[in-house]
């Protein structure tokens, strides 16, 4: 295939160490590469000591201090973070790589640093598209902005394909499918949705594109070389904190299929094979969203296709898809961490208002069978959703404690764009309209009569605390949930008692 002379740029606005390799960039660049597009580069800020989340816990190191990640040392592996200024670095890039169009993978608490890199390109009159989960959540909002010029909804590979062709040989793109296209100030389209396409016919995701820096990561203290693997796309699922459910009615809507999809075990083995022989991975993660939502004989068919890499993986579930018997042939199949979402200890609650109906017997017995079979085990936890008390915050907490998990994250509800949660906070006036969603924040972004802002980051931040320590610590544990010099003390005082005495500690002590 002749190589096409488009050079195309992906910005990867990312927070400092907030995630690893980004597989959507990955997928894109081997797609666009197999289309004949092989001037491509990227700029991604996730190495790069950065304060411009100062008000949040922005990174790994952050999360450290509250007993969510277990410590860990980026010198082993001999990793320093980049000192450099990111947004010079960034217009040096461009400058240097001179594209004829940005590709920006952003979501919603990345969208204020993808703006201020487009500000200091605007000058250039590169087009961007902006793509991810926000634009496609906020379409409106994103096509507005005087530095984007194309907005993709849904999904990115084929719509970029044809974008790019277009743009190479200089043909009109106004009518590009899974686009909005804006030209002048002007909005000129608002296409409709492609149909949802064959996650089997994807190329293997392109390392390639990243620096090698980005592929290690730390898990339980030590740090790998470390992978993404898409197993499904989307979830089948109706969480109303999430996003999926928008994507699953969006695409239905539109009658462009069925947006959560499965990988069939040949092609995933295809992709596993060559990532881990052509970029040494150690360690992977199955960035699925629920990635035990299958069948058993799915199930099986997996565990024997992975019988051949037995690589340590991490993946994200449920505690209804979760059973003795799966939790046993996980072990077999060096399943080394599961991060099982419980989000919250009151059934009621969790069920009107978070949309999970699972019994909190379920909970207790997933992180059981976990256990017993050998696997390390984190619980997820949220605080402050809407109409939230103290009280049923310190159901999750007392749920917590019956959990046999090794760790345990409490995040602050964040009320992202295109979640029922979203729409029920903006009708209630718990936020204005215009606010943006941030995951690691001390902060609500909610305004509610029945907890203030200030209980809610008083709880967030001594959730562990509350979780595995003994109850005789709890008036302690009250007085560190302030931020005053007392509070302050008291919670550095109890936080080194827990990573000495009760961190990782499978269940709480009475």
């Amino acid at each position: 295939m002749k190589n096409k002379k488009l050079k195309i740029l992906f910005l990867y606005p990312n927070l400092n160490m907030s995630t690893l390799v980004p597989n959507a960039i990955s997928i894109l660049t081997a797609t666009l590469k197999q289309a004949g597009f092989n001037n491509i580069d990227l700029f991604d800020t996730t190495f790069y000591q950065s304060d411009y989340q100062s008000d949040g816990l922005s990174k790994d190191e952050d999360r450290v201090k509250v007993g969510q990640v277990q410590p860990f040392n980026f010198d082993e592996r001999d990793i320093k973070l980049k000192s450099t200024d990111m947004y010079k670095d960034f217009v040096e890039k461009v400058n240097k790589f001179n594209p004829d169009i940005i590709f920006a993978s952003i979501v919603e608490d990345t969208y204020p640093i993808f703006i201020n890199f487009m500000e200091l390109i605007k000058n250039k009159k590169i087009k961007c598209l902006a793509g991810g989960v926000f634009p496609s959540s906020a379409p409106e909002r994103v096509i507005k902005l005087d530095v984007v010029d194309y907005v993709c909804r849904g999904e990115g590979e084929g719509a970029l394909v044809d974008l790019a062709n277009a743009l190479e040989e200089g043909k009109d793109t106004s009518k590009i499918a899974n686009l909005w296209v804006k030209k002048n100030g002007k909005i000129l389209a608002k296409n409709s949705i492609r149909p949802a396409l064959d996650v089997n016919t994807l190329p293997v995701q392109d390392l390639s594109i990243f620096e090698d820096i980005t592929l290690h990561r730390p898990m339980m203290g030590k740090i790998y070389r470390m992978a993404p693997v898409e197993t499904q796309r989307g979830c089948p699922y109706a969480c109303r904190f999430c996003n999926s459910p928008e994507k699953n009615e969006f695409y239905e809507a539109q009658e462009a299929g069925r947006f959560f999809r499965k990988r069939t075990m040949k092609h995933l083995h295809t992709e596993l094979k060559e990532i881990v022989s052509s970029y040494g991975i150690e360690y992977v993660f199955f960035i699925t969203d629920t990635f035990l939502a299958m069948s058993e004989k799915e199930f099986d068919e997996f565990c024997e296709m992975y019988l051949e890499f037995k690589l340590p993986f991490f993946m994200n579930t449920r505690p209804e898809t979760v059973t003795v018997r799966r939790a046993k042939k996980l072990k077999e199949v060096n399943c080394h961490r599961v991060n099982i979402g419980v989000e919250h200890g009151n059934h009621k609650f969790r069920s009107d208002v978070v949309g999970r109906a699972y019994k909190n017997e379920i909970a207790i017995k997933a992180f059981n069978y976990m256990y017993e079979a050998g696997i390390s085990t984190v619980s997820n936890n949220i605080v402050g959703y809407p109409d939230e008390t103290r009280e049923l915050i310190f159901d999750s907490i007392e749920l917590a404690r019956k959990l046999k998990c090794d760790d345990m994250n409490a995040f602050t509800f964040t009320p992202y764009h295109g979640t029922s949660l979203r729409d029920l906070c903006e009708k209630k006036k718990y936020l204005d309209k215009d606010t943006l969603g941030h995951i690691y924040v001390k902060d609500s972004l909610l305004n509610m009569p029945s907890i203030s802002k200030e209980e809610i980051r008083g709880l967030m931040k001594t959730f562990v605390l509350y979780a595995r320590l003994p109850r005789s610590y709890w008036k302690d544990i009250k007085i560190a949930e302030s931020e005053t010099k007392k509070g302050i003390e008291k919670y550095n005082e109890l936080m080194a008692l827990f990573r000495k005495e009760y961190a990782h500690v499978p269940l709480a002590i009475n």
